[in-house]
């Protein structure tokens, strides 16, 4: 007798039951169901001594790339995971070695313990996060990008399954690229908190949340794959998706009404030129642009910066007074700060704390992916002033 244990592979405490096991040949197969404990035990004494298939198929499974059209029946189970072929190996009676093929890793492991237990690890594709509310009227118009800021993919996962955190994203991208589902795409996700874009507050209803896998440092090729990929599938099944909406969440998350409360997600290492490539998300044109732009500013003091503290009415720009500056340079900034999409209040020519964060969520998108001259910092030198007028110019 052999007992097949069938595991989660993202939470390998959480047992699967109700999967089919088989172990097979050409001329021979035994096959089992995995009770509440996820242990099947299957009868291997009439197979002599050589490799076999071991097969998991789970109750619930799919072969669908992880997408809209995963768990996307009004009642979907708690749990899909992907099916998994093995080679097993039997000697004696007992299984001795367990092993997935390379094309198959993906989709599961398999091992063997010093007491001959098979345990098999299945990659989820679904896992059902009961933070989830009814999108109401709205349509979704939006995809809003976010990192976990943690390493692994553990602990975001535990936090969307949480009821006590009341928090949860629709997918989930780990750090080999592979996705986890956890919010129909039909339902509200709680993954934006208080957030502005574009004259927008209820963001959270009228958007789809992706978190990816990130704490620090460069994102792996095979996550751009995945998001690119997701994203086509998300624009295909809900047109209504706006591409210049398909943004971070540094560039919509606020705390009473001004943006930074998630400065740095998803982060300067997060590449956006990959989604411009694709033409999601903000794009930009490319001057160059005359120094006449907010009210010749640049023209007279091109070493210097609009900044907090200036205001149209006092004629202060660049922190001093500036009599000769006759036009309205700050309420042009946010008049085109608005435009792009970014919350700053009603424009009204003073460069207060809301403008000056709006410009640096602008910078660490802009800036990210080592497109930057300097750090984000809110201030708008005469580079920032041309990346925001190109911005503004590739505004549909």
């Amino acid at each position: 007798m052999s007992q097949i244990r069938v595991r989660n592979r993202l939470k390998p405490h959480e047992n699967v039951s109700g999967a089919t096991v088989t172990i097979a040949s050409a001329s021979n197969s035994v096959s089992g169901v995995t009770n509440s404990s996820g242990s099947a035990t299957l009868n291997i004494d009439a197979f002599p001594d050589g490799d076999y298939t071991l097969t998991v198929t789970p109750s619930s499974t799919t072969t669908d790339p992880v997408g809209p059209a995963v768990a996307s029946s009004p009642t979907p189970p708690d749990r899909v995971f992907r099916s998994l072929p093995a080679t097993v190996s039997i000697s004696a009676k007992k299984i001795t070695s367990a092993s997935v093929p390379v094309t198959s890793r993906t989709d599961g492991d398999a091992s063997v313990d010093t007491h001959h237990v098979v345990t098999v690890d299945l990659q989820p594709v679904w896992m059902h996060s009961p933070n989830n509310g009814s999108r109401g009227t709205h349509q979704v118009t939006m995809i809003i990008v976010h990192h976990t800021g943690g390493p692994v993919i553990g602990p975001a996962i535990n936090t969307f399954l949480s009821t006590g955190e009341q928090t949860s994203a629709h997918y989930v991208i780990n750090t080999d690229g592979q996705i986890v589902k956890m919010v129909q795409d039909s339902r509200r996700a709680n993954h934006a908190g208080e957030a502005h874009w574009a004259g927008v507050s209820d963001v959270n209803s009228c958007s789809i949340g992706i978190e990816i896998v990130n704490s620090t440092g460069t994102y792996p090729q095979a996550q751009y794959t995945a998001l690119l990929d997701l994203i086509a599938r998300l624009r295909t099944s809900f047109p209504t998706i706006v591409d210049w909406n398909i943004i971070g969440h540094s560039d919509i998350a606020t705390t009473a009404g001004k943006l930074g409360r998630k400065s740095s997600d998803p982060g300067l290492q997060f590449e956006w030129s990959r989604l411009e490539g694709r033409r999601y998300g903000m794009t930009m044109i490319y001057g160059p642009f005359p120094t006449t732009i907010y009210a010749s500013f640049f023209d007279s003091f091109p070493s210097e910066s609009l900044r907090r503290g200036d205001n149209d009415a006092k004629r202060i720009f660049g922190g001093s007074k500036r009599t000769a500056i006759t036009g309205n340079p700050v309420r042009q900034l946010q008049d085109d700060l608005t435009t792009i999409g970014y919350h700053l209040g009603t424009p009204d020519g003073d460069f207060g704390d809301k403008t000056r964060a709006a410009v640096q969520m602008f910078q660490e998108h802009f800036f990210a992916g080592g497109r930057g001259h300097k750090a984000p910092d809110g201030k708008v030198d005469w580079q920032t002033a041309q990346w925001v007028r190109s911005v503004v110019g590739a505004h549909p």
